[in-house]
């Protein structure tokens, strides 16, 4: 699972404003990234079956349980999550789950005007545990 996280990394060009956003709880880790598709190259776009647009962004959720051995193994979960603009108009973004053998992470596509910054929500429960985390993202006008 974290590989599919890791490749996401390598499809587009990770800035530090674009780093990924992890919240902890326990054994428990949810991480987050939110990039504009346009940034995501030919190969990811086919992966995570998203089209490049304009005005278009992806965010990535992934959760993790860290086992004995400290490696993490990929979790399901119920997954929601919203962005707020900065004219504090709140948008729900739909989330979907992506099964790949023993792994699961999971995708939503999203609006965004550029210029603008968006502070994602995003909660999580796993196993009975609730992880939640906020994080913004600027975009810029292309």
């Amino acid at each position: 699972m974290y590989a599919r996280a890791l490749m996401l990394g390598s499809f587009i060009a990770v800035a530090p404003a674009q780093a990924v956003e992890i919240a902890k709880h326990g054994d428990l880790e949810m991480h987050c990234v939110a990039v504009p598709t346009s940034e995501l190259t030919p190969e990811a776009a086919k992966a995570y079956n998203v089209e490049p647009r304009p005005g278009r962004g992806l965010l990535t959720i992934t959760l993790l349980r860290k086992v004995r051995t400290g490696e993490a193994k990929s979790v399901p979960g119920q997954v929601y999550a919203g962005a707020v603009n900065q004219g504090n108009y709140l948008s729900s973004i739909p989330i979907r789950e992506v099964r790949e053998g023993n792994e699961v992470y999971y995708l939503g596509e999203y609006r965004v005007s550029a210029p603008d910054t968006l502070r994602f929500l995003v909660n999580a429960n796993v196993l009975g545990k609730a992880l939640k985390t906020e994080f913004t993202r600027a975009f810029n006008a292309p």
